[in-house]
């Protein structure tokens, strides 16, 4: 049997088993497969653009913090140098010139002075004279340092200094801007040093609202969002103080076009992919092998008898298993479409198997008490191959607890053309008790030479060559020939598609014994096989 002209046909005619789910599963998933990745990349992005804004701001609050730590460490040395025996009055020459020489050993200090109440009595330059005013201090450390931010002194006025007063009065003046010397981007950038204990800013640049702080202050978080800022917090292992950076937030929202051009790119060949793989997918759930597959598992193959009749007495005496197939739809498939397909993709033993395994199921109960009926099986080149026939014959046995002549096979003659050990399978058939049929005999390469190499027990003629008859054709007269050929062999005869009484008249009258066919009965289940055989046994 030739396949369809359209390779496509099956998918045409076949493949609306699961349409009802596939096709919005499909569209779904190619939506899926454009916008995941894209989705993906966008949230990578973002990830991304926020953990590098977040790696920003949290090492400029830790080198705020690692300048800081380094100025406290120069003010306690410079103190213990101050404050080291012999004792001397500040403001007296040893005084003035210990503080000249701590100003000029230590980098982060600017000045050194000494202060008794809110007054600036002398500096490393010498006695003030009058005494400076510094006012009030705005808070003191937990150790007892006080400190007054934004000081200017007469002959530095155009600097705000911080001043840190040592509880024995001497005080150091450290430049804002070297603690917070570090490249922003913009101005809406803030970075600064607030006092922990007190809440209270040391030193800062940019627009800062202690507010902001709050979070840390209140729960010592080091990193959040707050009112559209980014704030990352270090606080000082050693002082009484913190260092912080705050970040407008709408920064990481820009930061997220720049990874976007490296990430988008990617996100869109992988949805290529997808839908490369989605395709692939797709092309195969709608392969006529994945549906086959599935049927095979189902309950989608099911099986058909239809009545071989001995052509004098119109009795039953056997039946062929017709294979159909109805997919999940309720549609039905014509065996000449789905057998060839199966042969194609490998999956005919599997169709042949389930075709053993139907008939068991129907026989089990009932072949057995019909001695004189018999069930005709259809197989494949491929089940002609080493054993598998006979295993199969050997469980069909089994299963019903039938005898093997309750049962026929019958083969094609291409199936045994294609099959070389097809010899070797048919006789250990028949070792088996089992009758050898050739179906559809005149199709292909009959001969006499041909019909003696195989070991058979009757030919079926091809319907083809029974429609023939009585019509005038070329082809009537081959009937006539195959007869004579099966009858120069001994082997019988069953004549298919037998449809009106003057074939069935002609086919009888030449020595044909059996036939099959509409005129008879069409294809049936097995409760109206069986019910057809107690009729006729009434």
């Amino acid at each position: 049997m030739s396949l369809p002209s359209d390779p496509e046909a099956f998918e045409r005619v076949g493949s609306g088993g699961r349409t009802g789910l596939l096709v919005p599963a499909i569209f779904l998933l190619a939506f899926l497969a454009v916008a995941v990745p894209i989705i993906v990349a966008l949230l990578i992005a973002q990830h991304q653009s926020f953990a590098a804004e977040r790696e920003r701001a949290q090492s400029l609050a830790v080198e705020v913090v690692r300048r800081g730590d380094l100025a406290r460490q120069q003010m306690l040395a410079a103190v213990d140098k101050l404050e080291a025996p012999p004792a001397h009055t500040p403001c007296s020459a040893d005084g003035i010139g210990r503080m000249s020489s701590a100003t000029l050993k230590y980098e982060q200090i600017q000045g050194a002075g000494y202060v008794s109440g809110d007054r600036l009595l002398c500096t490393a330059a010498g006695v003030q004279d009058p005494p400076i005013p510094l006012g009030k201090e705005e808070f003191e450390t937990i150790r007892g340092y006080g400190v007054r931010t934004n000081i200017r002194l007469p002959f530095a006025s155009e600097v705000g200094l911080i001043a840190v007063s040592a509880p024995s009065g001497y005080t150091f003046f450290l430049h804002p801007r070297l603690t917070l010397d570090l490249p922003l981007r913009n101005e809406r950038e803030a970075i600064g040093v607030i006092g922990v204990s007190r809440g209270v800013l040391i030193n800062q640049r940019g627009p800062i609202d202690v507010r902001l702080l709050q979070p840390f202050l209140r729960s010592r978080q080091t990193i959040y969002v707050i009112r559209d800022r980014l704030v990352a917090v270090q606080p000082s292992r050693v002082g009484d103080y913190a260092a912080f950076a705050i970040l407008p937030i709408d920064e990481v929202n820009a930061g997220i076009g720049r990874y976007l051009l490296i990430l988008l790119p990617i996100g869109l060949l992988c949805a290529g992919g997808l839908i490369l793989v989605l395709r692939v997918f797709v092309r195969a759930e709608k392969s006529f092998a994945t549906i086959a597959k599935r049927a095979l598992r189902s309950d989608e193959f099911y099986l058909r008898y239809q009545p071989v009749v001995d052509l004098k007495t119109g009795r039953w005496v056997g039946a062929e298993a017709l294979v159909r197939w109805r997919r999940d739809t309720g549609e039905e498939l014509r065996p000449d479409l789905f057998i060839p397909y199966l042969e194609q993709a490998g999956l005919i033993r599997l169709l042949t198997e389930k075709v053993f395994a139907l008939l068991a199921a129907d026989a089990a109960d009932d072949l057995c008490g019909r001695e004189d009926f018999y069930i005709a099986i259809n197989v494949a080149s491929d089940d002609l191959r080493g054993d598998r026939l006979a295993r199969l014959i050997d469980a069909l046995i089994a299963g019903t607890g039938c005898s093997g002549r309750q049962f026929a096979v019958e083969a094609t003659e291409r199936g045994l053309i294609d099959a070389e050990d097809g010899t070797q399978a048919l006789q250990a058939v028949r070792d088996r008790g089992v009758r050898v049929a050739l179906d559809d005999f005149g199709t292909g390469y009959s001969s006499l030479a041909y019909l003696q190499k195989f070991p058979l027990d009757c030919i079926k003629i091809d319907k083809s060559f029974v429609d023939s008859i009585a019509t005038g054709a070329a082809t009537s007269s081959v009937v006539v020939h195959i007869i004579a050929m099966a009858q120069d062999l001994n082997l019988g005869l069953v004549a298919e598609g037998v449809e009106t009484e003057e074939q069935a008249r002609f086919l009888a009258e030449r020595g044909v014994t059996h036939g099959q066919g509409w005129l008879f009965a069409r294809p049936m289940s097995w409760e109206q096989l069986k019910a057809g055989l107690d009729a006729q046994a009434s």
